[in-house]
Formats: C-alpha cells, sequence, structure tokens
C-alpha cells in the first residue's frame, strides 16, 4: 500500500495540497524540463543515468536547477520512501519558475523543483503495439533540442491522437527529413537478418535511457546492432520491430498502417531481448527502503 507523493520547492505534500502558481512559467509556455524513473521492487532503475539526462536537459535550455545532483538524488529517494510504493512512478521537472506573463525568462526569479511518486501505471495484458506513421514530424534539432526532455510534448501528443483515431494504438514519427525518428514516448528498434539497427541522435531521437540499456544487452548477447538513419520502407521489410521506454519496457511492435510487421507476433530476438532486460533490472538499481 502506499499514496501519490509530491515534493514542490522544499514541502512534501499530498495530491490535494499539490498546486503551482498560475503564473509558473511552465505551466504558463512549456518552459522547463522532466525526467521519468521507475521502481521495480523496491530499486529505482538506473538512477544515476536519469539525474545526468535531467541535468544535461537543463544545461542545454539554461535553466538553473537550484541543487546539486546529489541533493535531488535524495529528495527523490525520499519522495519514494514517503509514498510506500515499492513498485511506481517518479517524475522529477524543473520549470523557470514564477515570472511575469511574457515569455521573458528573465521575469522568474528562482526555478521550481516538482517530484512525484504515482503508482506505476497499469499496462495492458497484450504488449504488443498496432501502429501508425505519424503525419507529424519530430521537431529538429534547430527548432527544439530533441537531446532535451522538455515540457513540450504537444507533437507528440498530436500523434497519439491521430493513432487512436486511425483504430492504432501508438505512432511513429519521422524526423524532418524523412528517417524514422522515434514513437510517441519510445525509442525502436528493428530486426532484419538477425541485425538490429536503430535511430542515431542525428534523427532527432531522444537518447533513452532504457534505449541505451538494450543497445548494451544486445551487444552482450552478440547480436550486431548498427545506431543509424533508418527508413519507412526498412519498416516494412523488417522482421521484428520493438519499442523500448521507461513506462513500458519493451513492447513488440506487430502492425504499421495495416501492414503486418514479420509474423505479426513478436519475433525470436525482441522475446530474448525482453527476457535479457528483465533479469538486468533485478539484478540493478538503486535501493530506497535499506
Amino acid at each position: 500500500m502506499g499514496k501519490p507523493t509530491f515534493y514542490i520547492n522544499g514541502k512534501f505534500v499530498d495530491e490535494r495540497e499539490a498546486q503551482i502558481s498560475v503564473m509558473d512559467h511552465g505551466f504558463l509556455y512549456g518552459d522547463g524540463i522532466f525526467d521519468a524513473f521507475r521502481t521495480y521492487d523496491g530499486k529505482i532503475f538506473q538512477l544515476d543515468a536519469h539525474m545526468d539526462r535531467l541535468f544535461d536537459s537543463a544545461r542545454i535550455i539554461d535553466l538553473n536547477i537550484p541543487l546539486s545532483k546529489e541533493e535531488f538524488k535524495c529528495i527523490v529517494m525520499d519522495t519514494v520512501r514517503r509514498s510506500g510504493y515499492k513498485d511506481c512512478y517518479i517524475r522529477p521537472q524543473v520549470t523557470r519558475g514564477v515570472g511575469s506573463l511574457g515569455h521573458d525568462p528573465g521575469t522568474c526569479k528562482e526555478s521550481s523543483v516538482i517530484v512525484y511518486v504515482t503508482p506505476t501505471p497499469v499496462l495492458k495484458k497484450e504488449r504488443s503495439l498496432r501502429t501508425i506513421i505519424s503525419s507529424y514530424r519530430r521537431s529538429p534539432a534547430f527548432i527544439l533540442p530533441p537531446e532535451s526532455k522538455i515540457t513540450h510534448y504537444m507533437n507528440n501528443i498530436l500523434a497519439k491522437m491521430e493513432a487512436r483515431k486511425r483504430g492504432a494504438d501508438d505512432a511513429i514519427l519521422l524526423d524532418i527529413r524523412g528517417f524514422v525518428s522515434e514513437g510517441c514516448a519510445w525509442n525502436i528498434f528493428l530486426v532484419k537478418n538477425k541485425t538490429v539497427a536503430t535511430p542515431s541522435i542525428s534523427s532527432s531521437i531522444l537518447r533513452g535511457i532504457t534505449r541505451d540499456v538494450i543497445i548494451h544487452l544486445l551487444k552482450e548477447m552478440n547480436i550486431s546492432v548498427e545506431e543509424r538513419d533508418v527508413t519507412v520502407s526498412e519498416l516494412f521489410t523488417a522482421d521484428e520491430i520493438f519499442g523500448t521506454g521507461t513506462g513500458s519496457g519493451i513492447s513488440p511492435v506487430i502492425e504499421i498502417n495495416g501492414r503486418e510487421v514479420g509474423d505479426s507476433r513478436p519475433g525470436p530476438i525482441t522475446d530474448e531481448t525482453d527476457i535479457k532486460f528483465k533479469e538486468f533490472i533485478t539484478k540493478t538499481g538503486t535501493s530506497v527502503f535499506e
């Protein structure tokens, strides 16, 4: 048992008391960054890697985090402990803070720091995804920095809505050049002739923490992995496709635009990677309750 718990600018509060100012520029303009962690049986998955990405995201958009990395880690762990959840979703977020109307960040005097912990979302039993290729594109680096996990997800939201209206579970976004980028909240891997390919950072992807772990595990399994541009045609000719992300782990993709992927079920490399990933989770992680 547990309860959703929030840390907001120095105070731990429950959901009813969790409030921010309507003048916070994170609320007004989406000016902020966040990350998403998970705990499995009381251990936070890849805590250091997630914290590194959070601080890198802040540096990219020149946002001050008024805490050291170690102080922030302690707050994250304390919020989890106070929630009582052994399996949960953790979202730390930092915004530019309270300022005046108008998007000048100079009016914001101090950043807002928020952490909330909620139960791990219940995933559907059928983990396979039926997808579409969205008409929306992933923002290129000259519009928004894809390496920074910023609180501006409108293109992902529109792509998700488009997928649902077309009867699919999720969408795959292309980059501005027309190469495969990523899913709405997950990185993508293709298997062809026992070789795995995944879009590189040049395709406007967010470099996922789970993605990096999967690449490491595939290499341990002696499976060749290529980080490169991936074409739409390769999606249609792949033997297997799967997505990776904090929320879902590994999700087989069995359909794209109504076309079956492989034999329309999770393939052997997907299943083997999923087993290795679950083994990795049980062996690693930062313990919160000890």
